[in-house]
């Protein structure tokens, strides 16, 4: 049979639903995901992350692989993509919302569970970077990104091309260290040097981090701003 699909009915009573659920919890968060309005406490984009940065509060929904449920042999991301497209949401002002199908048995599949393992390897080290911080004015220069903690601390996050090893060097434009401060690499817990002509600043990497090539997705750097 053909003929064309009927849109979803919107004929719902969103004042009285809202006032009848905040009866019963005052501060509820509420988001009518279809509907731009006085009932969208934060937005939602799915599959998808703005292209610059929002200042009231959302969220990037995407999923792990293709599709939102578990289907066989889907295409997973890779942990690379996941950590670069976290990183850019974050410094955007967002938060990630990761969809996991789980298998009909409540399980996760192996591929899953591997690539969620690695991401979370990398926010060990670098969950300063991510957890409780802030967008900046200037929050990106090409595959660079940067966020600011509670405190005042900033942090810039450069990702790396995928299955390449670490440069021997790391270049940003704006954010300024301040002058004479020290610039920290969390993956190692220790300072790297750095110099700063004009508005860019130029650090210089350890060796090591290029004898393992892929095995950093991106390398977060905190120091105290101009």
């Amino acid at each position: 049979m053909g003929g064309p699909i009927p849109e979803f009915s919107q004929d719902v009573n969103m004042p009285r639903i809202a006032a009848m659920a905040r009866q019963a919890q005052p501060g509820l968060l509420m988001v009518d995901r279809t509907v731009h309005g006085p009932y969208e406490n934060y937005q939602t984009p799915e599959q998808k992350v703005p292209e610059g940065k929002i200042d009231n509060p959302w969220e990037s929904c995407l999923t792990l692989a293709n599709n939102w449920g578990y289907v066989p042999n889907d295409v997973y991301k890779s942990p690379t993509k996941i950590i670069h497209t976290l990183v850019e949401v974050v410094a955007k002002g967002g938060s990630l919302l990761l969809g996991v199908g789980p298998r009909p048995d409540g399980t996760l599949d192996n591929e899953a569970v591997s690539r969620l393992a690695a991401i979370g390897k990398w926010l060990d080290v670098n969950g300063a970077a991510i957890y409780s911080t802030r967008a900046t004015a200037r929050f990106q220069d090409g595959t660079t990104y940067f966020t600011q903690g509670k405190t005042g601390t900033r942090y810039a996050i450069a990702c790396l091309p995928e299955g390449q090893p670490a440069p021997a060097t790391v270049a940003w434009t704006g954010n300024v260290p301040r002058k004479g401060s020290a610039v920290k690499l969390l993956q190692t817990g220790k300072t790297v040097k750095w110099t700063a002509t004009g508005d860019k600043v130029t650090l210089t990497l350890p060796a090591t981090l290029a004898k393992q090539a892929g095995a950093y997705p991106a390398l977060a750097f905190a120091f105290v701003a101009k």
